[in-house]
């Protein structure tokens, strides 16, 4: 019986697409580089904003470079992540059903931690999330398991009882390196061959498919 799910942030939980390309931009022309669309920004999204950086930036730059402009970027995004930033249609419903069921809900993002916090609260102030990590200092990104697994021993739950939930390659291949079923949503930032090939043990097209799978394991 499934009584936790960790959830993927970007692409999964909330559409973040757009805060992310304006904010990118700004740090952009502030290095007179040339600015970026948003199907760019997509593409280099899921291993955090350095390797964000190094997608959409000039080939070229040096790492000192690379390394101011990511700065720029997240002190631009900090205040403007939740302006354009929305859930995915039926997530809050989802959160709340499961949230009501009593289903342990947590959030393991490769985006800063204190950018992931901040985010999940402003879009769900009602939802009672066992934790929200995001990247922080010390601790590998994604698809190592160390936040996933940290998530399961906190919701005190075995790993055959909680589902992993992401939009992306690097959600599956964490879901896999910390022995968890997988869950791969297409309304996210990659399509349905992706996920495939990365072996998602599921792959669904609306939020409310959750809710069934939690019936039907």
């Amino acid at each position: 019986m499934i009584k936790g799910v960790i959830f993927d942030l970007d692409g999964t939980t909330v559409y973040t697409l757009q805060d992310l390309c304006d904010a990118l931009n700004v740090a952009l022309k502030s290095f007179s580089f040339p600015e970026v669309d948003l199907e760019t920004v997509r593409k280099g999204l899921g291993n955090g904003a350095m390797r964000l950086i190094r997608a959409v930036a000039p080939k070229d730059i040096d790492d000192e470079t690379a390394e101011r402009l990511c700065r720029k970027y997240l002190d631009t995004y900090i205040n403007i992540c939740t302006d354009k930033s929305i859930p995915y249609p039926g997530v809050s419903e989802l959160l709340r059903e499961l949230q009501n069921r009593g289903v342990k809900i947590a959030i393991n993002s490769n985006k800063g931690d204190n950018l992931s916090k901040k985010i999940i609260a402003y879009d769900f102030p009602d939802i009672n999330f066992v934790d929200v990590y995001g990247d922080r200092e010390g601790v590998i990104k994604k698809p190592d398991p160390k936040g996933a697994n940290d998530l399961v021993e906190m919701m005190k739950l075995d790993k055959s009882e909680v589902l992993y939930v992401g939009d992306s390659e690097v959600d599956v291949k964490t879901a896999r390196n910390a022995n968890l079923k997988s869950v791969g949503c297409l309304w996210g930032y990659r399509d349905y061959e992706t996920l495939k090939e990365a072996g998602a043990d599921y792959i669904i097209e609306k939020p409310q498919e959750i809710l069934s799978l939690l019936e039907e394991l």
